[in-house]
């Protein structure tokens, strides 16, 4: 039984989505790293606090994480049952990016601290676009070396895969 999944990918690759449906499916504690990493109107968590939070999220017996920050990142990994890798060309998921945007224009996300107002910055965009993030997972993942990871290319790959009921 998988009671620790993790959800990783580059931003905009629909992390936040898919962790929300199977934290619904399997009934299981849902946190987003967003929300541990940042306060209100984008200021960081002083490092420490995150550090510390973190920690002692990853030690709790079930959960789904979904997010990218941070070096810790593999801690996370070698202590989930499952990684699901969202490994999603950057021009897909800058265009996710843009309609997100669009979406919550001046609104707040539901994986965000309150008044961390959706924004997208230029510098972010190209860095998303040309897969800029995918470095810092693929490191991660070579120091983690989880045993259980399933990545995908594809949302038509996911698809399949959640099908079957994982």
């Amino acid at each position: 039984m998988n009671e620790k999944i993790a959800i990783i990918g580059i931003s905009g690759s629909g992390k936040s989505t898919l962790s929300r449906k199977i934290a619904e499916k399997m009934k299981l504690p849902l946190f987003h790293m967003d929300m541990l990493y940042w306060e209100e109107n984008w200021r960081a968590v002083p490092e420490l606090e995150y550090l510390e939070a973190h920690e002692l999220l990853v030690e709790k017996p079930e959960w789904i994480i979904e997010g990218y920050i941070d070096g810790k990142m593999a801690s996370r990994l070698k202590n989930a049952d499952l990684v699901i890798y969202l490994d999603y060309s950057g021009l897909r998921c800058a265009w996710h990016l843009i309609l997100r945007r669009l979406k919550y224009h001046n609104k707040n996300r539901p994986e965000l601290p309150k008044e961390a107002l959706e924004r997208l910055k230029p510098s972010f965009f190209w860095m998303v676009l040309k897969g800029g993030e995918r470095m810092d997972i693929e490191e991660a993942l070579s120091k983690s070396n989880p045993q259980n990871l399933k990545r995908f290319y594809s949302p038509r790959q996911l698809k399949q895969f959640l099908a079957k009921g994982f």
